[in-house]
């Protein structure tokens, strides 16, 4: 395995884990992957786990790409602009338009996990903020 390259996969990796801080009330994130698509080199796939307390709140925020996630445990609700509220629990999962405004909450006393697989155009953050 080649010293440089895995360096700077692990560069990329606490990058994309920091971009989240600022939408994170209470929680952490862990980077679980970061891979341009073969064949499609402008594209990148980001899989990221959120493990969030009882009081998470994101900021109001877009995603520039198409985003799936999957609930691991507890429940969120997600509070996409135009759309009613949607609350996930544990074993569902869901996806998110891109470029749509969204704001996503705890809704169980214990917190949350979830992991968030997203497929965006490269170099871009998964998440943007989008103040009122």
């Amino acid at each position: 395995m080649n010293p440089h390259r895995t360096a700077m996969g692990a560069a990329s990796a606490l990058v994309a884990a920091l971009a989240f801080m600022p939408l994170l009330a209470a929680g952490e994130t862990t980077s679980i992957l970061k891979s341009t698509l073969e064949g499609q080199e402008e594209m990148e796939a980001n899989i990221v786990r959120f493990d969030v307390g009882e009081d998470w709140v994101t900021d109001r925020h877009i995603h520039p790409g198409h985003v799936f996630v999957y609930v691991i445990e507890g429940t969120i609700e997600v509070d996409v602009e135009g759309q009613e509220p949607l609350s996930i629990s544990a074993g569902e999962g869901f996806q998110e338009p891109p470029d749509r405004p969204m704001v996503a909450r705890t809704m169980s006393s214990d917190g949350a996990s979830f992991v968030v697989f997203q497929v965006g155009p490269k170099g871009e953050p998964i998440m943007v903020s989008q103040p009122e």
